[in-house]
């Protein structure tokens, strides 16, 4: 009897997982991984100074020769700019959050830093970042959450070379710091 009940109860609870499983499955996750292609610009047709994968399908505007902005409708973006700064990660994240302090209804939700491997050849084979994620009111869109990186891809923290800043709704962070992490290891300066 007690073999019965005890097989009586691990089938229902398979039963019950089973059911879960296809519940999960059948509902859209919001960390779905997006699938990358390579996009470079740069000063003319032929020869580009950033390249980085970015996510297919996103809408590709080039702001200027070394900065260009990939956007997903009108609530998600990712930009990449070749700063060539002088300056470490470090410092560049402290100069971002001193500029930020004037925004209005800006609120610094944290500073941090990292490293993570390249998948770029030539470059150096680690990324060095430091990181200021924050979230204000836009008028237009709501509420946004950004985080802005600025990243060594050569020098081993020396030298900010490129920010990537992401941005988008509370709901689109999953999918946000997915795009971050593939834009950090797979950015370059080519020229």
């Amino acid at each position: 009897m007690l073999k019965k009940s005890l097989l009586a109860r691990m089938l229902a609870g398979a039963a019950t997982l089973a059911a879960v499983g296809v519940v999960a499955g059948a509902m859209p996750s919001s960390a779905a991984a997006p699938s990358y292609s390579y996009k470079c610009w740069g000063t003319s047709k032929d020869h580009c100074t950033v390249a980085v994968q970015a996510p297919k399908g996103w809408k590709f505007t080039q702001l200027d020769r070394d900065q260009a902005k990939f956007t997903k409708g009108s609530t998600e973006m990712l930009r990449v700019d070749g700063i060539y700064a002088k300056v470490s990660p470090k410092t560049q994240v402290a100069r971002k959050t001193a500029e930020l302090k004037k925004v209005p209804g800006l609120k610094i939700l944290s500073l941090s830093n990292g490293v993570t491997p390249s998948e770029i050849t030539w470059n150096n084979p680690k990324v060095v970042f430091y990181d200021v994620k924050y979230t204000y009111r836009d008028g237009a869109r709501g509420q946004r959450v950004v985080t802005t990186r600025y990243a060594d891809t050569l020098d081993g923290g020396n030298h900010a070379l490129v920010e990537l800043t992401v941005g988008g709704r509370a709901q689109d962070q999953a999918e946000l710091d997915l795009v971050l992490r593939k834009a950090t290891q797979t950015v370059t300066l080519v020229g």
